[in-house]
């Protein structure tokens, strides 16, 4: 009985198997949605859908494929946008793509959203890719989702997207892919000061002009960093990375390399942030 039942099981495999292989591949497989985690994204160690799509052109860059409505000055912290992927290949029919907005480090920002039924999200809500319904075209495939973007002080964000424009001949070979990205920054000005979390986060002197002075409360021994940003949400480097006490803590910076301006300064205690505008004068 038992050797029955591992040949049974051997050829429920095999079976398996050939049903893969013959029911063409991973093009066709894939009209269901790509794998996660191949959005050639931090997260992922920069995979693409060329694992899976060989033998074929090298991953090549086309930029443009990604936009959205986030107006140019940047979005909203909690406020909720449309983004959009057109991909266009003239003498294709078969499309499909993956995407993640994640920080340099690979992590999720922002939560995204379906608006029909031509994607889905996957993997934990990090990354979104087309259906069975999603993937044909006549020369170009359009895909949108809602963004609904990260609270405050986590900027830069950038859209990792892979594109994938497949001649439809039922296996892997010959599929063409692309990748593109597209970054997005914060509305500093909208933000001003943002301290939800309780960390009475302050800058002074400010105005400042040689030395910018840090003081901030803590409930407990805590993991923490200071980052400074420029007015644009882009990050000019670390102010401090470390362990701080408990109680009140105060750090002081030499402030007078930087050009007059408008900065931020983002506090994150174990994740969680805190933001504050510093002016150099």
């Amino acid at each position: 009985m038992k050797k029955l039942l591992l040949v049974l099981s051997a050829l429920i495999s095999i079976v398996a198997m050939m049903a893969f292989s013959t029911g063409g591949g991973q093009e066709t497989n894939s009209t269901g949605g790509a794998p996660s985690a191949c959005a050639g994204d931090p997260s992922s160690g920069g995979a693409t859908c060329k694992g899976c799509h060989t033998p074929g052109p090298a991953v090549a860059t086309l930029n443009g494929i990604i936009t959205s409505n986030i107006p140019p000055a940047g979005y909203t912290p909690s406020a909720t946008y449309t983004i959009t992927a057109n991909f266009v290949r003239p003498g294709h029919v078969k499309f499909g793509f993956e995407m993640s907005p994640q920080s340099s480090s690979g992590a999720l920002l922002g939560i995204m959203a379906n608006i029909n039924s031509q994607t889905q999200i996957i993997l934990s809500n990090k990354y979104i890719t087309h259906t069975s319904s999603g993937v044909s075209g006549s020369g170009s495939k359009t895909w949108n989702f809602l963004w609904t973007a990260p609270t405050a002080g986590q900027c830069p964000v950038t859209f990792y997207g892979m594109f994938n424009a497949t001649n439809n001949n039922g296996n892997t070979s010959g599929d063409s892919i692309f990748k593109s990205t597209l970054v997005v920054t914060e509305n500093m000005a909208s933000v001003n000061n943002y301290d939800k979390n309780n960390f009475f986060l302050s800058t002074f002197p400010n105005p400042a002009t040689d030395v910018l002075n840090i003081k901030f409360i803590l409930e407990e021994r805590s993991l923490v960093d200071i980052d400074l940003f420029d007015s644009k949400g882009y990050k000019l480097g670390s102010l401090f990375s470390g362990i701080a006490m408990n109680g009140e803590v105060n750090k002081s910076f030499d402030f007078s390399s930087y050009s007059k301006g408008i900065y931020f300064i983002r506090l994150s205690v174990n994740g969680n942030y805190s933001l504050q505008k510093a002016v150099k004068i």
